[in-house]
């Protein structure tokens, strides 16, 4: 009876060796749960203590800063409508700086030369997310009504102009957080400080309610607004102006974000979980409780989107989920100035600590699971201490299993003897000694080792011969591809093959086919299903048919059929089958004729349109139908354009994620070089190819590329290429691009101001009226330089859209009374911009190729 060879082994080690580590650490495993049980839970208990005191002297120190903060507001905005007040009864200064107007904002020559995005000066924008606003500390900005004369209310703003300075070291003086200050006239004038744009046009601050509000009353009040210029929530402190008499002037208002007063990210950031703090009302006793406490203050949540400055602030109220924990924080309130309470809070046992003043409450809310990291670490500090203790027992069991390994050791000698035997046997059959045997015998799975080994040799023998077989079936199959390229008046031609076996089926090839005036050219592009020497065959007997074929003088057509009825006798019954693409060409001539057979049709590319197109054609593969009757079809080449055939294994290439190469790379590669010579084009593609296969090459690769005209050399032709997504911030992602490609050659900083421009409004339009889902899409852009010429093409999947049949803007009207087509104002902007718009719609994408002649705009390329 045979005894495996790993059993033996296997029982005395796991005897001496696994048994008694599973025992101890067994033991030590039950052991060490419960002591890192019993000291969690008693850790946990005594930290809830802990973080409830810590918690309730945050919610004091918090409602104390929160108070001294509206009190500087309140002292900043009584300060402000001192210095304006001073101001307004000086007579104007006839000379001095020239107000900056809020809607001049953008324009280099008008907006303040300090002005720059600052941190913390921030617009929502459709997406909900958050842009940087530009903002000056040196000079504040007037925003006029519109109807109101600029010319009439200039001495105003110069008046206005004197408190600057003033208002500057009042705006130091606040806590640091992102204020406004704002000076708002009866007359309709507004003075803002930081300056900033931004502001509508429509923007009146006499007709919000604030102001309205404001008009009656004798000292300072606080409202809640939305602010036009970020969208966001505002707390606003603001103070009358009156003149001696008492009549109302205006109003002085200081404006903060209300989520800036809120410290919800830096307690989240100290506790490593999800706090939340909100300013309450208290409900006065009497008043109904029952729709929850109203909130004054919180931090302002992003699911709420931008808002409107036209909106009303709805008052939003805090509720709880169950109404018992609700009560007893009612009541602690009414009855303590600061505490803690258990409560349940967005579907989460929660602490809820609390300081209250007489008319209001600053609550802090955290889940308890914010108490639970130090209980963790402890444990985890046990869990760390008992491994060291496992580890410690695998030592000894180590130590034991060294000393069974030695007895095993000369006991095993006996037993590895025959290995000897096979390793010197082994030796010489990597020597190229295929007689090579082993005659010992060991009575157990040893044998089987032995017995392959004795087979390996003659097998090597016959692999070395196939092998060398097929390096000289290799040789011959490289001969029978043209050794050269074609040297055709008109045409700059290029062809090469890439086999994944030593042989393989794909073939091109260059045939002369006329023997008068002028010459012409025959170009094969083919594919034998499957690959390797079967398919060579196949192919070698195609390729010698057409050379047969090439001295008779006959039509493309009847050279096809002649082929066809020949290996369709021969290939009969064995299923394989040859798809061949026939393109005929003319020295010095545009006409090209072709005959497809089965293949894919030949790609089409004119750079002067950048429009691709295809040589179709009907056709079934050779050798499937015996008569089968094939068809010549035609066309003419312009200047340039360019021809691309190739087998499958381009575009059916895959990488290591299984993903295909596919023919939108392939456009892509011909259009990105299109400049080069038809050599250039052949080498990108299958450079391309071989980079992107993750796996190796599983198929053969054949690429011929037929340029129209002289070729040798590139064209002056300058480009470049990028892809963005609908998900990304696109102006961060272009403008670097855009900038390094207009300063590598030459353009003026207004040819690039443009070119950042039409981009901008385009990609802007593409992402905020095209896509109907929330899925990231791909939007392609290539910008190109020849000459004068300047070339903008921008691929996306979006709707389709032809901004050529656009309406016009009523640019003759107010804006509150236009019509508002899709993206109107941008796209009127970019027809003015470019001297040239071409549209289309090609599988399934919008393809917009926009021309500019830089020759035009007064600013030609550098040097």
């Amino acid at each position: 009876m045979k005894i495996s060879l790993r059993l033996k082994f296997f029982a005395v080690l796991l005897a001496f060796s696994l048994a008694p580590i599973f025992i101890s650490r067994g033991i030590m495993g039950r052991a060490s749960e419960d002591v890192i049980k019993e000291t969690g839970d008693q850790t946990r208990r005594e930290l809830l203590d802990i973080v409830s005191n810590e918690f309730e002297y945050t919610a004091s120190s918090l409602l104390a800063l929160l108070e001294r903060s509206s009190e500087s507001m309140r002292l900043a905005a009584i300060g402000v409508a001192h210095e304006v007040d001073g101001v307004l009864k000086k007579t104007p200064p006839a000379k001095g700086p020239v107000p900056f107007l809020s809607n001049d904002f953008g324009d280099p020559d008008l907006t303040p030369p300090d002005a720059a995005r600052r941190q913390g000066y921030s617009r929502r924008t459709m997406g909900n997310g958050q842009q940087l606003i530009q903002v000056s500390f040196d000079h504040p900005t007037f925003h006029l009504p519109a109807g109101v004369d600029e010319r009439a209310v200039e001495p105003e703003m110069r008046r206005l102009l004197q408190a600057s300075d003033g208002i500057k070291t009042i705006f130091q003086n606040l806590p640091e957080a992102p204020f406004w200050i704002n000076v708002t006239l009866e007359s309709g004038v507004m003075m803002t400080y930081p300056g900033h744009g931004r502001l509508p046009l429509r923007y009146d601050a006499r007709q919000q309610e604030w102001y309205k509000k404001i008009r009656t009353a004798d000292s300072f009040q606080w409202f809640h607004s939305v602010d036009p210029a970020s969208r966001f929530i505002v707390s606003k402190v603001a103070f009358p102006l009156r003149g001696a008499s008492g009549r109302f002037r205006g109003a002085v208002s200081i404006d903060i974000p209300a989520h800036s007063m809120m410290p919800d990210e830096k307690l989240e950031a100290r506790w490593g979980g999800e706090v939340r703090t909100f300013l309450v009302e208290r409900i006065p006793e009497g008043q109904p409780t029952d729709k929850g406490l109203p909130i004054l203050v919180q931090l302002e949540p992003n699911e709420q989107g931008r808002r409107h400055w036209t909106t009303a602030v709805e008052q939003k109220r805090l509720t709880f989920d169950e109404p018992v924990g609700y009560e007893i924080l009612l009541h602690a309130l009414d009855t303590r100035e600061t505490g803690v309470v258990d409560v349940s809070f967005e579907g989460k046992p929660s602490l809820c600590a609390f300081a209250s003043t007489a008319s209001v409450s600053f609550l802090v809310i955290a889940p308890k699971t914010v108490v639970a990291k130090l209980p963790d670490e402890v444990g985890s500090s046990l869990q760390n201490l008992f491994t060291e203790m496992r580890v410690l027992s695998s030592v000894i069991s180590g130590v034991m299993l060294l000393i069974t390994g030695l007895i095993a050791w000369f006991g095993s000698r006996a037993i590895t003897r025959p290995l000897f035997s096979i390793v010197e046997v082994a030796q010489r059959l990597t020597q190229g000694d295929f007689s090579a045997h082993i005659d010992n015998r060991t009575g157990d799975e040893r044998d089987d080792l032995i017995q392959s080994i004795n087979e390996m040799g003659p097998k090597l023998k016959e692999l070395m011969h196939l092998n060398r077989d097929m390096e000289v079936a290799q040789e011959v199959q490289r001969l029978l591809l043209p050794g050269a390229e074609p040297d055709l008046s008109g045409f700059d031609i290029s062809g090469g093959i890439l086999y994944c076996d030593k042989t393989g089926g794909d073939y091109y090839d260059f045939l002369k086919v006329c023997r008068g005036e002028p010459p012409c050219l025959a170009v094969v592009v083919g594919d034998v299903s499957g690959h390797g020497i079967p398919s060579a065959l196949v192919m070698a007997a195609a390729r010698g048919q057409l050379h047969t074929l090439s001295d008779i003088e006959m039509a493309p057509h009847e050279r096809m059929g002649a082929i066809n009825r020949v290996l369709a006798r021969d290939l009969d019954g064995t299923g394989r089958f040859l798809t061949l693409f026939y393109l005929q060409l003319k020295a010095d001539s545009g006409r090209v004729l072709w005959v497809r057979a089965g293949h894919d049709p030949a790609i089409r590319y004119n750079p002067d349109t950048a429009e691709f197109g295809e040589l179709h054609g009907e056709g079934l593969p050779l050798g499937v139908v015996e008569d089968y009757a094939y068809a010549t079809n035609e066309a003419m080449l312009a200047e340039g354009e360019i021809l691309v055939m190739a087998t499958d294994g381009v575009w059916e290439a895959r990488n290591a994620e299984g993903e295909m190469f596919g023919k939108k790379r392939m456009l892509a590669i011909i259009r990105e070089n299109a400049h080069k010579s038809a050599e250039g084009i052949r080498l990108a593609m299958m450079a391309a190819v071989e980079a992107f296969q993750g796996n190796g090459q599983e198929d053969d690769i054949a690429v011929v590329v037929v340029k129209k005209g002289t070729g040798g050399t590139d064209m002056a032709r300058h480009s470049i290429s990028f892809r963005m997504t609908n998900k990304e911030n696109c102006f961060k992602c272009f403008q670097p691009k855009v900038e390094a490609f207009g300063t590598a050659y030459g353009l003026h900083s207004k040819i690039i101001f443009h070119l950042t421009l039409v981009l901008d409004e385009l990609i802007t339009n593409i992402i905020s009226y095209g896509y109907a889902d929330f899925d990231e899409h791909p939007i392609d852009v290539t910008i190109a330089l020849q000459g004068d010429r300047l070339t903008i093409r921008v691929e996306d999947d979006s709707e389709p859209f032809n901004i050529l049949e656009a309406p016009e803007p009523e640019l003759d009207l107010p804006l509150d009374e236009r019509a508002k087509p899709v993206g109107g104002l941008g796209i009127h902007l970019i027809k003015n911009m470019v001297h040239g718009i071409h549209y289309k719609r090609e599988n399934g994408k919008n393809v917009l190729t926009l021309h500019k002649n830089i020759s035009k705009t007064h600013c030609p390329v550098q040097g």
